[in-house]
């Protein structure tokens, strides 16, 4: 499984053809990928959740919460998740944070070290292993990472570990080709 959070790079008609990207690579290559858009940017043919809970707005099947872009108060963290109508992921910056999180009842744990998010050179896979081997063995959850993934090798490297999934951004949003960057990433889980 493959997230692909837009952030706030792309909007209206260049969210609408990135998620024909996203949605034509995985019928390409049966990898499910799903994409996090802003409200007006709902796509009907690819499932769509929200970059952050987001009252009020229908048609998200999911959502993240406490991604780098929206950090939320441990407090305010537990509330949405414990009033979330919808599957959701939380993101945690270290295994204690994962841990925590677990408790909320989420549909996945999303490991995303912000010292390495956006990183074109560095990933989570390469510089920390160590750390996504301890999650995936100690939290029974299905654990997802991000930060830095760039190439099919550090695909190799998460699925390795135990990783059911990738969270992407900048990598897919900001490639000059987002089709081929997004196929050579996806084709990396065969």
């Amino acid at each position: 499984m493959i997230i692909i959070n837009f952030k706030k790079y792309v909007s209206g008609e260049k969210a609408v053809n990135l998620a024909k990207i996203c949605k034509k690579v995985a019928d390409e290559t049966r990898v499910k990928i799903i994409i996090c858009v802003q409200p007006l940017d709902i796509q009907p043919d690819i499932e769509c959740w929200s970059q952050k809970l987001e009252k009020g707005a229908v048609g998200f099947q999911g959502t993240l919460l406490n991604h780098s872009d929206y950090i939320l108060p441990w407090n305010e963290l537990e509330s949405q998740a414990k009033n979330c109508p919808i599957p959701f992921c939380i993101c945690v910056d270290s295994f204690q944070e994962a841990v925590r999180a677990s408790k909320l009842s989420p549909n996945f744990i999303a490991y995303e070290p912000r010292e390495l998010i956006g990183n074109k050179d560095k990933s989570v896979s390469s510089e920390k292993p160590d750390v996504i081997q301890h999650l995936t063995s100690n939290i029974k959850l299905p654990v997802l990472i991000g930060a830095g993934i760039h190439s099919p090798e550090d695909i190799k490297i998460g699925l390795k570990l135990g990783a059911k999934g990738f969270l992407l951004a900048t990598d897919v949003v900001k490639a000059v080709d987002p089709y081929r960057e997004l196929l050579e990433l996806a084709q990396a889980f065969k």
